[in-house]
């Protein structure tokens, strides 16, 4: 009797390792720096002084800190190969919230200043990461979008 309580005790703690070793390798799915943001623009053209609405997803399960509720957008145009800053950060925030929750989706309205010249154009902002992770990292950018003198 006293070696088969044996085994339950030792089946028991063998199940109790094996749940335990599970809880701990379900971490939240973080795909690393530069992959756990992505950035969109909801149109391939705009006007001059228009808004362009910029759509920012969290991809992973991590809970993302974004360093002055993306405010520091910068307007850059392409020149060549090259992209050159058009237009630093404006002042005022459209976003009044400082994180991301996984899986959450947020849209920052970006003005274009009136009378910004034809070119192709994109928005640079701080990228989105973990509070606990003290690492620089490049910023975020979306996609290239055209400043056009009609949208016909």
């Amino acid at each position: 009797m006293r070696r088969t309580l044996g085994r339950a005790n030792l089946g028991f703690f063998a199940a109790f390792a094996l749940i335990v070793s599970g809880c701990v390798s379900l971490r939240p799915y973080d795909p690393g720096p530069g992959k756990r943001v992505a950035a969109a623009v909801a149109q391939d053209a705009y006007l001059s002084g228009e808004n362009v609405n910029v759509t920012v997803a969290n991809l992973s399960e991590v809970t993302l800190f974004y360093p002055d509720r993306f405010c520091k957008a910068v307007l850059q145009r392409r020149d060549g190969t090259t992209w050159k800053t058009v237009s630093d950060a404006a002042t005022a925030c459209s976003i009044p919230l400082d994180f991301l929750d996984p899986g959450q989706t947020v849209v920052h309205q970006y003005r274009l200043p009136k009378g910004v010249a034809v070119g192709t154009y994109r928005l640079t902002l701080p990228m989105p990461k973990p509070e606990e992770d003290a690492s620089p990292e490049s910023d975020l950018q979306t996609p290239a979008f055209r400043v056009a003198t009609s949208l016909h």
